[in-house]
């Protein structure tokens, strides 16, 4: 219920490069809470207001994975853009514009996206939530389909990594192996 860029990281392990990593889970709970736990109080707003879910926004609903498909599709919306869905100064007019107004295209901000991915990212910041992937196997699904998909190889992502911090991959790469 908190997904952001803060939150996902880029790295090494094992040998392979570009392994996401989702780190703070800071509003999770354990499964064994689940059945005495109340997840959140009434009346109360959890996550990142830049990357919150509709239902969430709105509190309306009880948030459920499709909630994180949005925070994702939101993520994902901000590595290819350089802007979350929506932005403003006050959070509360930022929670109002995931509640209600429609996201504006990724194409405002670059034209040089490709189509299929910007209707995956879309889908995903659907409003309602029976619009969106309905599980995170049918957006990787759809994700697989894209053009695009497979044209980053390894080497690929080796190669970025020894460019940008040589150092720091080679030792990665040494200790595992």
């Amino acid at each position: 219920r908190d997904l952001k860029p803060a939150n996902l990281f880029a790295a090494v392990r094992g040998g392979y490069y570009d392994v996401a990593k989702l780190l703070d889970f800071g509003l999770a709970k354990p499964l064994s809470d689940l059945d005495t736990a109340q997840l959140t109080a009434d009346g109360t707003i959890t996550g990142s207001p830049l990357y919150m879910s509709p239902e969430q926004a709105a509190g309306d609903k009880e948030p459920d994975p499709r909630s994180d498909i949005y925070s994702l599709g939101g993520v994902l919306y901000y590595l290819l853009s350089g802007h979350a869905p929506f932005e403003d100064e006050k959070p509360l007019k930022v929670l109002i514009s995931h509640a209600h107004d429609p996201v504006p295209p990724l194409s405002q901000y670059r034209e040089d996206i490709p189509l299929d991915l910007e209707a995956i990212v879309m889908r995903c910041l659907a409003k309602a939530p029976e619009e969106r992937f309905q599980s995170a196997a049918e957006l990787a699904a759809a994700l697989e389909d894209c053009e695009h998909h497979g044209t980053w190889s390894r080497d690929h992502a080796r190669s970025w990594w020894m460019e940008k911090d040589g150092t720091t991959a080679q030792a990665n790469e040494m200790a595992v192996t």
